[in-house]
């Protein structure tokens, strides 16, 4: 499902044990990939301290899955002590990455021009605002005199920052305004669309197939409560 974000904690060996598990059921069109893993004292409260701050983007009360960018759900485990045990790939058929790879590459290319932000615009990350990147043309930045796409910064960052991150979509980290790129241009998007058309009855816009991010928690040792993740959209 497009925009969902799966959050909680799991008592599996690992976190890719527990991505592979969730994939392999057929009630899911895609298989899950992990946003962000991360290991936490009292994981369980933590879990219930975030589904209650997302309470009004959760889709259904007796689910994990929430409407909103996997990237606000980092910030708010950020906020106390963690250790990042982001995992790699589950292990999953080959033609399920196949089939989960081609529809990650129909997403559009974020216009940035088309969201009202502009060359010379400053754009903060998200994970440290006090890191700043500058809107260049043709929809690129510059980053610490370095001209790059929007994904390869974030990537750069996350990984000075400590990260394991091996990939990153730029529009999901970069902010303008106070707004995650990626919320921004939904906003945007979901405001032209209510202009042209004012039905109640009707779709939201954008909404292709998409992979399900998740939050996960595995278990770690008898010290350390679970540890927590999120997966990517």
């Amino acid at each position: 499902m497009p925009g969902l974000v799966k959050i909680g904690v799991t008592f599996a060996e690992s976190v890719e044990s527990r991505l592979t598990q969730l994939s392999a059921s057929t009630s899911v069109p895609l298989p899950f990939e992990c946003y962000f893993a991360a290991e936490l004292e009292d994981a369980e409260r933590v879990e219930k301290v975030l589904h209650q701050l997302f309470a009004e983007q959760r889709v259904n009360p007796r689910r994990e899955f929430f409407r909103l960018d996997p990237e606000k759900a980092v910030l708010a485990i950020s906020i106390g002590r963690f250790r990042e045990v982001t995992p790699g790939e589950a292990a999953v058929p080959l033609e399920e990455k196949a089939a989960l790879e081609k529809v990650k590459a129909r997403r559009p290319r974020i216009k940035l021009e088309a969201i009202g932000v502009k060359p010379g615009d400053i754009l903060k990350f998200s994970r440290d605002e006090s890191i700043i990147a500058t809107v260049v043309p043709e929809g690129r930045v510059q980053l610490e005199g370095e001209i790059l796409s929007l994904s390869a910064a974030a990537l750069k960052v996350l990984q000075r920052l400590g990260y394991g991150t091996s990939a990153a979509s730029g529009s999901e980290y970069w902010m303008f305004d106070g707004e995650l790129l990626d919320e921004r241009r939904r906003r945007i998007e979901a405001e032209k669309f209510d202009e042209s058309d004012g039905s109640d009855d009707r779709e939201e816009p954008n909404q292709a197939l998409q992979p399900t991010p998740m939050l996960v928690t595995p278990r770690a040792d008898a010290r350390v409560a679970p540890s927590t993740g999120v997966a990517d959209l």
